[in-house]
């Protein structure tokens, strides 16, 4: 993976939301700069084994997932930077959004996700739109590494932009 020409170190927390999967590299990353960071997933717990991340194990799809982040983020501090993977993101980003207080929310969007609704008092919200790339025997979906990349260098610039290409359903 290629390294962003300026190489940040964040002030202040960073919370990571659905990057224990494909985005692990980009939490390392985040990880690495970020004086606290807060891992929510299923299995947070088990991904941040034996490093200085904070896990918190809840399920973006569970009833009381905005309470159980909640919980976690009081005792965080000013949150700096937010990377988030959700399947739903129309749905949650109206109060997870806010409840973070990010100054910068990179939120990552699947190849057929169209653009949420931005909620009020969003402060910075970034998109990171994956699509696929060509390949010798028509289109491949991106790997790891591209999505990463990708991730990283919109948590590092704070600038939008697609992965790979989009293309018309």
């Amino acid at each position: 993976m290629v390294e962003p020409l300026q190489t940040p170190v964040f002030a202040d927390a960073t919370v990571v939301i659905g990057g224990t999967g494909m985005l692990a590299e980009a939490t390392y990353w985040l990880a690495e700069r970020s004086p606290r960071t807060l891992v929510v997933s299923r299995r947070a717990s088990s991904f941040v084994a034996g490093t200085p991340m904070l896990p918190c194990d809840a399920d973006w799809d569970g009833p009381d997932f905005l309470t159980e982040l909640a919980a976690a983020v009081a005792d965080l501090g000013a949150i700096g930077q937010a990377l988030l993977w959700l399947h739903d993101g129309a749905r949650l980003l109206p109060q997870l959004v806010p409840l973070l207080g990010a100054r910068r929310t990179v939120l990552v969007l699947g190849s057929m996700d169209g653009r949420p609704g931005i909620p009020d008092g969003v402060r910075h919200l970034v998109t990171l739109q994956l699509g696929s790339m060509p390949s010798a025997t028509g289109r491949r979906w991106l790997t790891d590494a591209e999505i990463c990349a990708g991730a990283i260098a919109a948590c590092a610039d704070g600038q939008s932009r697609n992965v790979g290409d989009l293309l018309a359903p």
